[in-house]
């Protein structure tokens, strides 16, 4: 369909290998917000997002069958009580004391992007008052 008739298409998958096979760009979600983007090859080759990692590194992949797989500790956060801060901290491997406080902007550079302390990021200014 995209090449017959030169649209774009959005498929919303967990099935990372269909996104290995089918994107040329992803964008990867936590709790209902985007925490990197960019080109397929970018993320699966250099994931700037620890839950970028944690996932990829939790994934089944052929052409490594003998890499352990290792699950993403804790538990999915309750989308109607976020934690405070990155929605990620509670779980993430890579925490600093800010992510527990401060929601990460979403910074692009290049045709990557991240919402990461880890990666250099400010706060995202605080929504409403």
């Amino acid at each position: 369909m995209k090449r017959e008739f030169g649209s774009a298409v959005v498929l919303i998958t967990h099935d990372l290998g269909v996104v290995a096979a089918l994107a040329e760009r992803v964008a990867v979600m936590y709790a209902g917000r985007i925490v990197e983007i960019g080109l397929v090859d970018d993320i699966f080759g250099a994931p700037r997002h620890p839950y970028t990692r944690a996932l990829l590194k939790s994934t089944p992949r052929p052409d490594r069958s003998d890499a352990p797989l290792a699950p993403i500790a804790g538990y999915p956060p309750n989308l109607q009580r976020l934690p405070r801060g990155c929605a990620f901290h509670p779980r993430c491997p890579e925490l600093v004391e800010r992510c527990k406080a401060e929601v990460p902007s979403f910074e692009v550079q290049g045709v990557q992007g991240s919402a990461c302390f880890r990666d250099g990021h400010p706060a995202r200014p605080p929504v409403g008052n």
